[in-house]
C-alpha cells in the first residue's frame, strides 16, 4: 500500500472519529429543559352543574422558555363535586358550599386552582317558605332557595341552590347568614306588622339572578 493511500485512510478515519465525537457532545447541549413553575388559567373556575369548563396549564422552564403543557401535566381533584380529565376539562358533578382544589403536576412542580359548581342558565328561582310570618322575638326563620336547572340538556326543577345564594334584608332587625343550607334569618327585634323583604342573589359565570320573598313580623 502506498504511503499516500495510507495517509488518506488515516485522515478519513480521523475525520470520522471527530464527527462522531462532535455528534455525541452536541447531544449533551440539547437535553430537555426542566419545569420551574406552573400557572393554571383560570385560577378560580366556575363549572356549570352538568356542564364543563376547560383549564389550561402553562409551564416556565429553566432555560427561560414557556409553553402550554395542558395535555402533559397530571390533573387531579380533591372533591367529588368537580371531576377533571387528563386534558384539564372540569365537569360539574354536584352543588356544594365548598370549593374543589384542582392540582396540576409536571415533573416535581405542582400548582393548584379552585373550582366551584353553580346552576348556569337557571329559571324559576324561588325562596321557601314564601311570605312567612314570625310572631315572637327573639326568633329564627329558615330559608332555602331553588331553581330549575338545565343539567345535561334536561330541565330539572327544584334544584337546591341555597349554598350559593347571597342573602340580605331591608331591615336591620333581621339578619340572614349566607353559605349555609338552610340559611337562617335571625329576628332580634319585632315591631308589630312590620314587613321585611328577604332578598336572594345567585350568580353563575357572571350572570346574577335576584329574587325575593316577604317576612311578616307580627
Amino acid at each position: 500500500m502506498s504511503s499516500t493511500k495510507y495517509n488518506l485512510r488515516i485522515i478519513c478515519a480521523f475525520f470520522a472519529l471527530a464527527t462522531l465525537a462532535l455528534a455525541v457532545s452536541c447531544r449533551g447541549f440539547f437535553v430537555n429543559p426542566t419545569v420551574t413553575a406552573l400557572t393554571i388559567t383560570p385560577s378560580t373556575a366556575t363549572v356549570p352543574l352538568g356542564g364543563t369548563t376547560q383549564l389550561t396549564a402553562f409551564a416556565t422552564f429553566n432555560d427561560g422558555s414557556t409553553g402550554n403543557v395542558t395535555n402533559k401535566v397530571t390533573w387531579s381533584s380533591n372533591s367529588g363535586i368537580v371531576g377533571v380529565t387528563s386534558g384539564g376539562l372540569l365537569s360539574g358533578k354536584s352543588l356544594s358550599n365548598t370549593t374543589a382544589t384542582i392540582t396540576a403536576t409536571d415533573q416535581t412542580i405542582s400548582q393548584t386552582a379552585t373550582a366551584s359548581v353553580c346552576v348556569e342558565g337557571g329559571s324559576n328561582f324561588a325562596i321557601l317558605p314564601a311570605n312567612a310570618t314570625v310572631t315572637t322575638t327573639p326568633n329564627t326563620q329558615s330559608y332555602t332557595a331553588s331553581a330549575t336547572a338545565v343539567i345535561s340538556g334536561v330541565n330539572t326543577p327544584n334544584v337546591d341552590i341555597t349554598p350559593g345564594v347571597q342573602w340580605s334584608t331591608n331591615n336591620s332587625a333581621v339578619t340572614i347568614v349566607s353559605g349555609t343550607d338552610p340559611a337562617v334569618a335571625t329576628i332580634t327585634q319585632v315591631t308589630t306588622q312590620t314587613l321585611v323583604v328577604i332578598t336572594a342573589s345567585y350568580t353563575c359565570n357572571g350572570v346574577t339572578n335576584t329574587f325575593t320573598t316577604n317576612l311578616t313580623l307580627d
